[in-house]
């Protein structure tokens, strides 16, 4: 695979890496297009499920005349229908998300490979860009590797900018989907809005929810010393908060730091939500494919 194909975002050597990698789902798709997805309903795949008894109406066709002859009853073959899922990848566009060029570089790199897993397994993809109370489709449904790469073209022109309010953002989108599919949200989930009620959102849409939580080394551990101005990167205009940085305010600082983590965490899980938390330092192999695996990300 070229570096032309690819782009900036990802490289060659780790798309075909993840050729091996599938989106993890609690259950199974019904989607409406013919794709490599089991779903839970019953259709014309070559893959035998079982039997049900005939009645008046079924396609004849389906008998199995075997069966017939041996205990003078009709049986309908039912066989394993297989679907394309639907799937979203909700990417944070707020300033927060840019105020580190590394972090937001490495949101779009993990938005492009959850994009990746979703082509490379037959599925469809949308990319949804949320800022302030919007949601914008970056390109349309996105199905084969040609798409794909055009996508991802697309990705490497956005800018990041502005605040967002979670909720009304994801209830913009006009085409969330119902019981087809994953919604992947990629924020650094630093925001007062009502997240928790995003997530709620598509999960009584039925939809496969993952969270990917990105944050920089310093907002994890920040290794200031003295005295600062603080501005919210997503709202410059209002007043600084003036801090005098020293061990018990940096002590204080990881303390909410490790609050904010577990809240996340322990709300994901009593959701049978995946969640990944990924530092912006980490390469992009060992954020998705080792602890996306370990956190029942992808599989």
């Amino acid at each position: 695979m070229s570096e032309a194909m690819t782009g900036k975002i990802l490289d060659g050597a780790f798309l075909d890496a993840l050729e091996t990698f599938d989106l993890y789902r609690h259950q199974l798709t019904n989607g409406h297009y013919s794709g490599a997805r089991r779903s839970g309903s019953f259709g014309s795949s070559p893959e035998f499920a079982d039997y049900r008894d005939y009645v008046p109406g079924d396609d004849l066709r389906r008998i199995d005349w075997n069966l017939a002859g041996r205990f003078d009853k009709y049986y309908i073959k039912r066989f394993i229908d297989e679907k394309q899922g639907k799937n979203r990848v909700y990417l944070d566009m707020s300033a927060s998300m840019g105020q580190d060029a590394v972090k937001g570089f490495k949101a779009l790199q993990l938005a492009a490979a959850m994009g990746y897993l979703s082509v490379s397994n037959m599925d469809c993809v949308q990319y949804r860009l949320l800022r302030e109370e919007k949601c914008e489709d970056l390109c349309g449904s996105i199905i084969g590797r040609e798409s794909f790469f055009n996508a991802v073209r697309r990705l490497e022109d956005v800018e990041y900018y502005g605040s967002l309010d979670f909720f009304s953002a994801i209830r913009d989108d006009p085409s969330p989907g119902f019981n087809d599919g994953v919604s992947s949200i990629i924020s650094d989930f630093l925001t007062d809005s009502n997240w928790k009620g995003a997530i709620d959102y598509l999960i009584n849409r039925h939809r496969e929810v993952a969270i990917i939580q990105i944050l920089s080394p310093e907002e994890l551990e920040p290794s200031y010393s003295g005295a600062y101005s603080f501005f919210d990167a997503e709202f410059r205009k209002e007043k600084a908060s003036h801090v005098d940085v020293n061990r018990d305010a940096l002590i204080a600082y990881k303390k909410a730091v490790s609050c904010f983590l577990n809240d996340i965490r322990h709300f994901c899980a009593s959701r049978a939500v995946s969640y990944m938390m990924a530092r912006s330092d980490e390469r992009i192999e060992e954020a998705l494919l080792t602890k996306g695996c370990a956190e029942g990300l992808i599989q």
